[in-house]
């Protein structure tokens, strides 16, 4: 008979304990609101602008490579080409990542191939680095020199 009692007062504890937690129950200051319903589909990402990315490109090679308006023109025009294939590449949700990769050396060694009917092998050089590695050749670049600058200072 004991038994009976310590069983029916656990189960009634349990009980109690459980609706101390509130499980299942809107917290007290929340009654009546309703959270706004999530967005479940992001959407497409925004594909960036080929033809603003060409013009900052083409400038920046021009200040970098010291080429002329004719030469800035032409290398814009390339430059949009190949963005435009790599944009339409990589937002291409079907393709997977192997293909992709195909498509995209595809693309870099047609505008490797365009860029050499215009600039000298050293030009070309430096735009597919700078294409690559982005102001990663810059940012070398003033390594560089700064560390010429700190022998030139501890020798001098």
């Amino acid at each position: 008979m004991n038994y009976k009692i310590v069983f029916a007062l656990l189960l009634f504890l349990g009980t109690f304990s459980i609706e101390a937690q509130n499980i299942s129950n809107i917290a007290r200051g929340q009654r009546g609101y309703s959270p706004p319903p999530r967005a479940t589909e992001a959407g497409e990402p925004e594909k960036p602008d080929v033809n603003q990315m060409s013009i900052e490109k083409a400038t920046l090679y021009k200040e970098i490579l010291g080429i002329d308006v004719f030469q800035k023109e032409v290398l814009r025009t390339y430059l949009k080409d190949y963005y435009r294939a790599r944009v339409d590449i990589d937002y291409d949700p079907e393709l997977k990542f192997e293909d992709k990769q195909k498509l995209i050396n595809a693309e870099q060694k047609k505008f490797e191939k365009a860029l050499k009917e215009v600039f000298t092998e050293d030009q070309v050089e430096q735009i597919l680095t700078e294409e690559q590695f982005g102001n990663r050749a810059k940012e070398k670049k003033k390594k560089e020199k700064k560390a010429k600058r700190k022998k030139k200072n501890k020798k001098g």
